[in-house]
């Protein structure tokens, strides 16, 4: 989207439409899951995050935006060139806010409506405390992977990675037998490598 055209629909007191606000997040909104360690029970953390990145000169687009969500909060990637600005949600409030203003018919993007689909289904998982059990967790890393499927984790962890760290192999076997979650991993496996 050219920054011109972008500023030209958002002049000063014009409102932002649910229209042109959903063209806006399928061009630019990044819907991601983070899992990370923690001092919890189980050890990990689940963070849903919500982020849209633009440039610097153009923080006032993502002021409006902020307004109309009533989420996240604004940052500048670095805070002396102010090159790079994006509007982030995290907060559990917040991430429902969003879910709750679109339903994924509403995208016209095959892929986009996918990932808002597997990012909502992570947020009512979160919402329902599913995350803090081991389940829970493990689902949530399973609809992770395929949110992410193009690219790798930020954190470079995907399904197996969190798997091993909250339900070890080592633990079954004595019992000589693989984990019911190890056998969903080698299905998930198995399936890509058929593809």
């Amino acid at each position: 989207m050219k920054s011109h055209s972008s500023l030209q629909s958002l002049q000063k007191g014009q409102k932002v439409s649910k229209q042109w606000l959903l063209g806006f997040i399928e061009s630019a909104a990044v819907f991601s899951i983070i899992i990370k360690k923690s001092k919890n029970t189980l050890g990990q953390q689940v963070v849903a995050d919500f982020t849209i990145k633009l440039p610097g000169s153009e923080v006032g687009i993502l002021e409006k935006i902020q307004q109309v969500l009533q989420a996240g909060n604004i940052y500048y990637r670095n805070k002396e060139t102010k090159d790079e600005a994006m509007l982030k949600a995290t907060k559990l409030e917040e991430v429902k806010k969003i879910i709750n203003l679109f339903k994924p018919t509403d995208f016209l993007s095959e892929t986009k409506r996918k990932k808002f689909e597997l990012w909502s289904q992570c947020i009512h998982l979160i919402e329902n405390k599913q995350h803090l059990t081991k389940e829970g967790i493990l689902e949530i890393a399973l609809l992770r992977d395929l949110l992410n499927r193009s690219k790798n984790q930020w954190n470079k962890k995907k399904y197996c990675h969190v798997r091993l760290e909250i339900d070890p192999c080592h633990v079954y076997q004595k019992e000589k037998k693989l984990p019911e979650t190890c056998q969903l991993c080698f299905k998930g496996h198995l399936k890509e490598a058929t593809q």
